[in-house]
């Protein structure tokens, strides 16, 4: 909301325009806000003359907004509204005060009512609401804003500036700032964000061997949980690399093209965090668009003690390019500083890497998805297949990568997006151990026009079909440990498993086993001695995930093989002791 003064008048010199520091501004703001969206407005507005000679006698608000509706402001005595006008998307509104207060100290008062359509919008699973701005250049002010939510929004989940209190009562939730500068309040609604997805993937064999292919798929992790409809064809078996991401394996034959389409649904859980035990020096290293040996860079980095330090340097640095999105290419962070103004996200999220890495701080990139419902404030591109970036730093004392996005926070104006991330980005891949690989979906294609990736919001929640996961012993040699293969016939992935094999005391806990993948797991007895044991011709195994447990029993093939030579092994043994028993007798 953009509030200004049209004229301030000197009691005898009405022509004459006084600075803004001769009055003190004080703001009530409150919007009560119905199950649809819309917000009805009360607005008390306070000047406080800080001369005796000069008095307000007309005032001009500007509001953000051009769905202003059934708008009246009065004073004491009555009616203050002049004209209104809508224009450049905002609502302009003259007042002219009846009752003019001359006067040190002095205080002119009124109010103002107004009724603005679909303040809160729903975006899938949550509601958004972005407050009309309180741009203005007045400095004396203190505004207080209110607001009162139904509860049917869901818990506060997104704040771009921290309330000073949120209290749930009477199907409502009530939520208050203090503010004395011009701050954006930008809130969302709902824990968590449900997206549907469909990727295409063109894979083809030009060499005249057969050769293994590999596609990224969405990856799971603490805060993104997938389930999928359908992945065709489907894979030889589902992998995960040193970052995280799930890599889909596929055989093709020479000269062989296939066409792989996957459709499943992302549920985005609020929280900025994903835990992780990683090897830091993986996440420390140079590579393409990461310049960390780079003199300027390492000069640049030595201002800088924390993330934030930096984000602050990078947002401040770097200016958004608005133009020929689909043309732009990747710069990296050292032509990301001598050419600030032709800013993707790539150069914001590489710069900040880059200085982090040099600091000695983890970071990676994150490609994925995010919904904008601005794209002129959160920069995105829906006509292809450019889609967005953002960085994570590694917090040592959290043990988690920590989600930030910089680009956000600069094309916004000052929204933080380093405190805390919304759930409406989208991982598709992490590179950390490269800057490059592997390529996102969306890059497996042959015509760069086309459109391979398609995100929508979810009308209803995909419920996951529980389907017990197979175990199969594998051949093996006689003497080598047991070994397991694993899988999960699943459309979804199986987190935090726990494989229990009682009698031997072993326990193996697998973080994430992807859909349809497999694994092989030795299983190693506590001595060779003990294998021999009757009761290790059958051996249980016991698994539990998502709060269930299964047990399963495998037999040992080679259990009575291995018993018979054990036993011929003692009584050679025995034998060959006995023949030299008699022979030291003699």
């Amino acid at each position: 909301m953009f509030f200004a003064f049209l004229f301030l008048f000197f009691l005898t010199f009405p022509s004459h325009i006084f600075a803004q520091n001769d009055f003190n501004i004080n703001q009530n703001i409150q919007y009560q806000l119905d199950r649809n969206g819309h917000a009805q407005v009360t607005q008390e507005i306070e000047l406080v003359n800080n001369l005796s000679q000069i008095y307000p006698k007309e005032y001009q608000l500007k509001i953000s907004s051009d769905k202003i509706e059934n708008i009246f402001a009065s004073d004491s005595l009555g009616n203050i509204v002049d004209n209104i006008e809508k224009q450049n998307s905002q609502t302009i509104i003259n007042l002219k005060f009846n009752d003019q207060k001359v006067g040190k100290n002095q205080k002119t008062s009124f109010k103002l009512n107004y009724h603005i359509t679909e303040l809160a919008q729903k975006r899938g699973n949550i509601w958004e609401i972005s407050l009309p701005e309180n741009n203005n250049s007045l400095n004396n002010q203190t505004i207080k804003t209110s607001l009162f939510i139904p509860t049917t929004f869901g818990s506060l989940s997104f704040s771009s500036l921290q309330p000073q209190t949120v209290i749930s009562l009477n199907n409502q939730t009530e939520i208050y700032f203090n503010s004395v500068e011009n701050q954006k309040i930008y809130l969302i609604f709902g824990n968590y964000q449900l997206f549907d997805f469909k990727f295409k993937y063109l894979l083809e064999n030009t060499s005249d061997q057969k050769n293994s292919f590999s596609i990224a798929l969405p990856p799971e992790t603490d805060n993104q949980k997938i389930i999928y409809r359908a992945i065709e064809p489907n894979p030889e078996n589902i992998i995960i690399d040193s970052d995280d991401n799930y890599l889909a394996i596929y055989q093709l034959l020479p000269d062989q093209k296939i066409n792989i389409e996957i459709d499943g649904q992302a549920k985005i859980i609020h929280s900025n965090l994903n835990k992780a035990k990683i090897n830091s020096k993986d996440y420390l290293k140079p590579d393409t668009y990461w310049e960390t040996n780079h003199p300027e860079l390492i000069s640049i980095a030595k201002n800088f003690a924390t993330p934030k330090d930096i984000y602050n340097y990078v947002v401040k640095t770097l200016n958004y390019k608005q133009q020929n999105i689909d043309s732009s290419t990747r710069q990296g962070a050292l032509k990301s500083i001598s050419n600030p103004n032709n800013a993707l996200c790539t150069e914001f999220t590489d710069l900040f890497i880059t200085l982090s890495r040099i600091k000695g701080i983890p970071a990676r990139e994150v490609q994925g998805f995010a919904y904008s419902n601005n794209i002129k404030i959160k920069p995105i591109n829906l006509n292809t297949d450019v889609l967005h970036a953002w960085p994570q730093y590694y917090d040592e004392q959290k043990q988690s990568w920590v989600s930030i996005d910089p680009t956000w926070s600069k094309t916004t104006n000052g929204i933080d997006f380093f405190s805390d991330l919304d759930p409406n980005h989208f991982a598709f891949v992490f590179h950390g151990i490269s800057s490059t690989n592997p390529l996102p979906p969306g890059s497996y294609k042959n015509n760069q026009n086309i459109k391979t990736v398609t995100v929508e919001f979810a009308k209803n929640e995909l419920k996951q079909n529980q389907v017990p996961l197979k175990i199969t012993p594998l051949t093996k040699k006689i003497f080598q440990p047991a070994i397991i293969k694993l899988q999960n016939p699943n459309y979804h992935s199986i987190s935090q498993l726990k494989i229990i094999i009682p009698k031997l005391g072993a326990e193996t806990i697998i973080n994430h086993l992807p859909p349809l993948s497999s694994i092989e797991i030795p299983i190693k007895n506590k001595s060779i001695i003990n294998s021999f044991l009757p009761t290790n011709f059958k051996i249980k195994i016991k698994l539990e995930y998502n709060s269930n447990t299964t047990e399963v029993q495998i037999n040992d093939h080679y259990y009575w093989f291995k018993l018979i030579i054990f036993i011929s092994t003692i009584i050679t043994t025995i034998g060959f002791g006995g023949i030299i028993f008699r022979r030291v007798k003699k």
